[in-house]
């Protein structure tokens, strides 16, 4: 499990959603942890995360910054109970043909560059077993990040990004 300092449901921050003060309160793991781990997991979504994964531990997993191909994500990156990453496709129909969600930055950033602007979080099944983690996709976990992995993953089907093209991914280990 995360540290509770490290939980943004922790009590501590309760009254305060302010990013930059969450950076301050956890100290010196601000400079050692990833700050778009932190961001993903700690601050927006600790809770799942402590909920799937209970017996990880932050001294002893570490948090590395990999990249995949397209293919890659396309074939190997699985949501849980095996899922494939496509319930999001529907964003990206609607902005290619309807000329709609304009707004919404995330997708344009996909639509625009072809990957995402920051990194989604993985897990092999086999470490995401171990950690506790009983709803694991098969080869690979994703633990955050639905909504960029789908978007890559239907333009790919599109063919509007390549199969090579490497993307940045976070990877628990």
């Amino acid at each position: 499990m995360l540290p509770p300092i490290l939980t943004k449901n922790s009590t501590l921050y309760k009254e305060d959603s302010n990013w930059e003060q969450f950076l301050i309160k956890i100290g010196e793991y601000a400079d050692l942890i990833e700050n778009d781990f932190l961001s993903q997991i700690c601050f927006e979504h600790s809770a799942r995360f402590n909920e799937y994964f209970p017996f990880f531990d932050i001294h002893q997993n570490k948090i590395i910054r990999v990249q995949k191909t397209t293919q890659e994500i396309y074939t190997q990156i699985r949501y849980d109970d095996d899922k494939k990453l496509d319930f999001w496709y529907f964003q990206i129909d609607d902005y290619l043909k309807l000329n709609i969600r304009k707004q919404y930055k995330v997708l344009k950033y996909v639509v625009d560059n072809g990957t995402w602007h920051f990194p989604p979080v993985i897990i092999e099944n086999k470490i995401a077993k171990e950690l506790g983690n009983k709803n694991y996709g098969n080869l690979i976990h994703l633990i955050e990040g639905t909504h960029r992995v789908s978007f890559v993953n239907r333009l790919y089907e599109l063919g509007k990004i390549d199969p090579d093209r490497k993307h940045n991914l976070l990877e628990i280990v």
